[in-house]
């Protein structure tokens, strides 16, 4: 059961058990993006145009903006971490005194029978994954793999100092001195062709 709350008034959209139909119109509902994409289209000059539901007072159709500031207004219906977007009410709300009445149980592990001869239980690993495992799970990369000879590589010595530093990269050939800083880029402002235009005028 989906709920759709207005200005006037609130109605509900049921489906029922058997009504396919019904169901998948309530998912699509639900499921439905921040904005439609037929309403979205890229123009000649590099902008991209949101059209609007209803027009403006003003008597404005369309939005033209660049692919930045459009990514930046969607990116604010993103939720935050950790924050409920679906909230429960009456008996099913987290306060409701009721709640563990109606809810599910869990159900009690069942001991195993204990024999003399039984081993110990192993120790259950704790939540700590190494760097590489994580990079391996999360960009398919696995940096512990040697680009030569594809062996399996491990870490020998962390060095610290700046004279091993220094021993150690003229052994392989490095070079040993800091590389000079590049020049700092631009704020980000500037690279929306909007904001520029607003702030530049012709010049831009």
């Amino acid at each position: 059961m989906g709920t759709r709350a207005t200005p006037h008034r609130a109605t509900r959209a049921r489906a029922g058990a058997h009504h396919a139909a019904a169901r998948e119109a309530l998912l699509r509902y639900v499921l439905r993006p921040p904005i439609a994409e037929e309403r979205v289209a890229m123009q000649q000059d590099s902008l991209a145009r949101l059209s609007l539901k209803r027009a403006f007072a003003d008597g404005t159709l369309a939005v033209d903006m660049d692919p930045l500031s459009l990514l930046c207004r969607l990116v604010t219906s993103v939720p935050t971490p950790r924050f409920h977007t679906v909230k429960y009410a009456g008996v099913l709300a987290s306060t409701s005194p009721w709640r563990k009445l109606i809810g599910p149980r869990p159900a009690k592990p069942q001991e195993p029978a204990k024999a003399d001869d039984e081993p110990a239980p192993k120790r259950k690993p704790g939540g700590y994954r190494p760097w590489a495992e994580l990079l391996r799970r999360t960009f398919a990369i696995d940096v512990l793999e040697c680009p030569t000879c594809k062996g399996r590589m491990k870490l020998v010595a962390m060095l610290t100092q700046p004279r091993s530093i220094a021993r150690f990269l003229s052994a392989l050939g490095e070079p040993t001195d800091v590389p000079a800083r590049s020049h700092n880029r631009g704020p980000p402002y500037w690279k929306s062709t909007v904001l520029r235009r607003k702030a530049l005028g012709d010049a831009a």
